[in-house]
C-alpha cells in the first residue's frame, strides 16, 4: 500500500504534541489526521478510512481516556493497530494496554525515528493479518461441504460429533472423492483449529527418508564439533493435526514405528535417544480396500485398528447425484473469482448430462471440468454452456450409447419409435430421481396421476 494512501489517526488533548507527531508521519509521506479527544477521535474512526491509530492515555484529566479509546476501536474494527503513549508511563500502564490490545506502547518524549519504526512494524504486521484472513476467507470458501445428498448428510452429521473429541479418524473412499476436505473439516471443528493442519503424503514419501520425514533426525558432527537437527512432521503438527494421505502406502517398516509414536504420542529423533512428546491428533485416509490390505500385507491389522477408531466412508460422486449441482455452483463461484472471470450459466440439458456421468475421477475431476470451461468461455458475458460446449470426456459418453440405436429406430414406425422414446426417457428421469414420482413429475412436467398411468402403459416398475 502506497505510505500516502495510508491514514494515521493522531489523538492527544495537547494539540502540540498532535501537531508534532502529525508532522513526524507526513515527513514519511503519510496521511495523518488530528483529534484532541476522546468524541473527535471516535467520530473519525467511524467517518474516515483509518489504518492505524497513535493515541496518549492520559487526556482531559482522565487517566483511561485512552484505554477507552482502545475498547473502542477494539470494538469498531479489530484490525486497526493501536500504539499507545504516554508521559506518565510505567510497567502497569503498558501492560494494562498491551493487555487490552494494544500493538505497542511508547513513552514521551520519544525520538521521530523510533516512533517511525513502531509505525511500520505495525503496518506490517496488520498487512500480514489482512493476508492471513483474506487467505481463511478464501479457503472457507474453497472448503464448503454440499450434503444435499442423504449419504453426505450423514458424514456431516458425523463430522459434527467427531470433530469435537480427540478421536483418530479413518476415511475411506476412491481418489478426487473428498477424503482431506473432510479430513480439514473435523481439524476446523476441532478445539485444535488455532494449530497446524500437517499433510503427510504417504505415496510421495521417499523409503529411504520417511522415517526422517515424520520424526525429523538428529546428527553430530564431531569433527566439526556443530549439531544439526531438523523436525519431523509430528512435531510440525504438535496440538494440531497430521492428516496421513493413503495409508497403505506408507512402508510396512515404518507402520511398525507409527503404531508406538500414536499409542505413547511419542518418538525418537532419527540419531537421537532424547524422547519428544506431543500432543497430535491422527486422521488417516485410503482409497483402498483396507480388509485386503491387511491380508495382502500392505497395511499393518495393529495400525489399522488403532486409526479406524471413527471410520467415514466417503461414496463415489456418482452415488451422490443430488450434490452435483450444488458443487457446480460452488466451483463456478470460488474459480471464476480465482481467473476473474465472469459466471458462467449451465443450460438444464448440460445440467442433466453433468448428473448422469459416472464421474471416475469424482469431485477433482467436476473441478478440473469447470475449471476448463472456465477458461475457455470465461472471458464471455451471460455466457450459456450447452451440451456441445462440455470436453470431450463428457460428450463421448454422452454419445456413446447404443451407436446403432437411431438406425434401429428408423425402421420403426412413428408410433413404435414414440414408445421407445418415452419409455427410455422416462427411465432415465427415474433413474436420475431415485425413482421418486413427485420429483420426476414436476421436473418433466407432467401431472402425477397422468405420469403413473403412462408408467403402466409402458409397463415400467418404478420399483427395479
Amino acid at each position: 500500500m502506497l505510505k500516502n494512501k495510508i491514514s494515521i489517526l493522531v489523538v492527544d488533548d495537547e494539540i502540540d504534541i498532535c501537531e508534532m507527531v502529525a508532522e513526524i508521519l507526513k515527513d514519511e509521506n503519510y496521511n495523518a489526521i488530528i483529534a484532541t479527544n476522546f468524541d473527535m477521535a471516535v467520530n473519525i474512526l467511524k467517518n474516515e478510512n483509518i489504518t492505524l491509530m497513535i493515541t496518549d492515555i492520559w487526556m482531559n484529566n482522565d487517566t483511561n481516556a485512552g484505554l477507552k479509546l482502545l475498547s473502542f476501536s477494539q470494538n469498531y474494527d479489530l484490525q486497526i493497530p493501536v500504539l499507545m503513549m504516554s508521559g506518565h508511563g510505567n510497567i502497569e500502564t503498558a501492560m494494562k494496554a498491551a493487555k487490552n490490545g494494544a500493538y505497542d506502547f511508547i513513552e514521551k518524549p520519544f525520538k521521530a525515528d523510533r516512533l517511525i519504526l513502531m509505525v511500520e512494524k505495525a503496518l506490517k504486521e496488520r498487512s500480514l493479518k489482512l493476508k492471513v484472513l483474506d487467505f481463511e476467507l478464501k479457503e472457507n470458501e474453497r472448503m464448503k461441504l454440499i450434503d444435499k445428498s442423504v449419504i453426505f448428510k450423514n458424514i456431516n452429521q458425523k463430522i459434527n460429533k467427531i470433530a469435537s473429541t480427540n478421536s483418530r479418524v479413518l476415511i475411506t473412499g476412491p481418489s478426487g472423492s473428498g477424503k482431506e476436505l473432510i479430513a480439514r473439516w473435523i481439524h476446523k471443528k476441532s478445539n485444535r483449529n488455532s494449530f497446524p493442519f500437517i499433510v503427510a503424503s504417504c505415496a510421495t514419501l521417499s523409503p529411504e527418508r520417511v522415517e526422517q520425514v515424520l520424526f525429523g533426525w538428529n546428527e553430530t558432527n564431531i569433527e566439526e564439533k556443530n549439531n544439526q537437527s531438523s523436525v519431523g512432521l509430528f512435531e510440525q503438527a504438535n496440538y494440531g493435526t497430521l492428516f496421513f494421505d493413503e495409508i497403505c502406502d506408507l512402508p510396512i517398516q515404518t507402520q511398525g514405528k507409527l503404531v508406538q509414536a500414536i499409542q505413547d504420542q511419542s518418538f525418537y529423533k532419527i540419531g537421537s535417544n532424547k524422547k519428544i512428546n506431543v500432543d497430535v491428533r491422527i486422521i488417516s485416509a485410503s482409497n483402498k480396500n483396507l480388509l485386503k490390505s491387511m491380508q495382502n500385507g500392505s497395511l499393518r491389522e495393529d495400525l489399522f485398528y488403532r486409526l479406524s477408531v471413527a471410520p467415514i466412508e466417503v461414496p463415489p460422486l456418482n452415488k451422490r447425484g443430488e450434490d452435483i449441482n450444488g458443487l457446480i455452483n460452488h466451483f463456478l463461484n470460488f474459480l471464476s473469482k480465482d481467473f476473474g472471470s465472469n459466471i458462467l450459466k449451465f443450460s438444464s440439458e448440460t445440467r442433466v448430462i453433468l448428473e448422469n456421468y459416472e464421474w471416475p475421477g469424482n469431485a477433482r475431476q467436476l473441478k478440473n471440468i469447470i475449471e476448463w470451461l472456465i477458461i475457455m468461455y470465461g472471458n464471455q458475458k451471460n455466457f450459456i454452456i450447452l451440451p456441445s460446449h462440455l470436453p470431450p470426456e463428457i460428450l463421448g459418453y454422452s454419445n456413446k450409447a447404443k451407436p446403432n440405436a437411431i438406425s434401429n429406430q428408423l425402421s420403426l414406425s412413428l408410433k413404435e419409435a414414440r414408445k421407445v422414446f418415452e419409455e427410455n426417457y422416462l427411465k432415465e428421469q427415474l433413474k436420475r430421481f431415485k425413482g421418486n414420482i413427485a420429483k420426476t413429475s414436476t421436473f418433466i412436467g407432467m401431472d402425477r396421476s397422468a405420469l403413473h398411468r403412462k408408467l403402466k402403459d409402458l409397463d415400467i416398475n418404478i420399483n427395479k
